[in-house]
């Protein structure tokens, strides 16, 4: 992996403080979805920061409040599906806000109220998996949104059902981790594959937990950190990577600060972790880098601010980090780490 250096940038506040919201990449531009205001409640809010001229928009807001729901760009048309809304109950509603026309138009539901969705986008469609319905059972939905029809398709569903889980296309196949039955947390990987349409079981993530973080590269898929089960045991240093091709798990160097519900992603060819939950059960403004060709750990230069239950999302040689819970409360500090490889 080519050497480089991490530096923190601090952009401007957004419009409204948040915790558990979706953000996405137009171009330049960051949308950021709904979430939870300080007293808990879901929000319409709807923004976007404008990276060229370092700017927040207040755009108009979503007809459903709503957090954590899956959403996806496709085109000009931002699609928000399910997520959490009013008394801590899943949703059906679908919404589509149209980036040119700057308005929203209600869309075909899910054909049941879900939340705790992941999502990825494939061929020009939103595949969505699993998700807990009203009754609290998980399930094993896998199904496709079409935007241009504004249909739903139902496809073969996982083998295990859950919530709340971790979706990542890696090499065409769709692999699913991790996640929760009820409080419990779901070890199981599995992987679909389009053109066979056939499921197959993996090797389990290695160690149970609630509120790992997981990423991927175009090869690995990674585990990391979490809340032991039962939680008493406290929060978790785990560094799990599955190797996509080899089909087997490895157990890296464990993580050097204990954390759960953190920012992560893959920047410089390094997985970073930052901030999170950690003991005695406060937001952490840590950042660790992880290297797995060489299989250690590199603590970087801290966050400005704290953050966990934030929403993240990688943009060029970036990771921006945005909201989430501060030491304070709910918050709408937005901030970025830059890669810049060495020359």
């Amino acid at each position: 992996m080519a050497g480089g250096t991490f530096t923190w940038e601090t952009w401007k506040r957004m419009f409204n403080s948040r915790v558990f919201a979706l953000p996405l990449l137009h171009g330049d531009n960051m949308y950021i979805i709904g979430g939870c205001d300080q007293m808990g409640k879901p929000i319409t809010a709807f923004e976007m920061y404008e990276t060229k001229k370092r700017k927040w928009h207040n755009l108009p807001e979503m007809p459903t409040a709503r957090a954590s729901p899956a959403a996806a760009i496709l085109g000009d048309k931002i699609i928000v599906i399910g997520g959490v809304g009013e008394g801590q109950n899943p949703v059906n509603a679908v919404e589509m806000y149209n980036i040119k026309a700057k308005k929203w138009e209600k869309m075909e539901p899910l054909s049941e109220a879900l939340l705790g969705l992941s999502s990825v986008v494939r061929d020009n469609k939103i595949i969505v998996c699993g998700g807990m319905g009203s009754d609290t059972n998980p399930k094993d939905t896998l199904c496709a949104y079409d935007v241009e029809t504004n249909t739903w398709k139902q496809m073969k569903g996982m083998p295990t059902a859950r919530y709340a889980t971790y979706s990542f296309l890696v090499n065409e196949k769709l692999y699913v981790c991790g996640g929760r039955q009820g409080k419990l947390p779901n070890t199981a990987l599995e992987c679909y594959d389009f053109t066979e349409d056939k499921w197959e079981k993996l090797p389990d993530v290695p160690s149970k937990r609630v509120f790992a973080m997981y990423t991927a590269s175009d090869k690995h898929i990674f585990s990391m950190g979490g809340l032991k089960q039962p939680a008493t045991e406290g929060f978790s240093d785990a560094c799990e990577v599955f190797d996509t091709e080899k089909k087997e798990w490895k157990i890296g160097a464990s993580m050097p600060t204990k954390r759960a519900d953190f920012a992560i992603g893959v920047l410089g060819g390094k997985v970073v972790c930052a901030g999170g939950l950690g003991g005695p059960g406060k937001p952490l403004e840590t950042v660790e880098v992880y290297d797995w060709e060489h299989d250690n750990w590199t603590k970087i230069k801290d966050m400005p601010t704290t953050h966990c239950s934030c929403a993240y999302i990688l943009k060029d040689d970036k990771l921006a980090v945005i909201g989430g819970l501060s030491t304070t409360g709910p918050s709408s500090c937005t901030e970025a780490l830059n890669f810049r490889p060495d020359r």
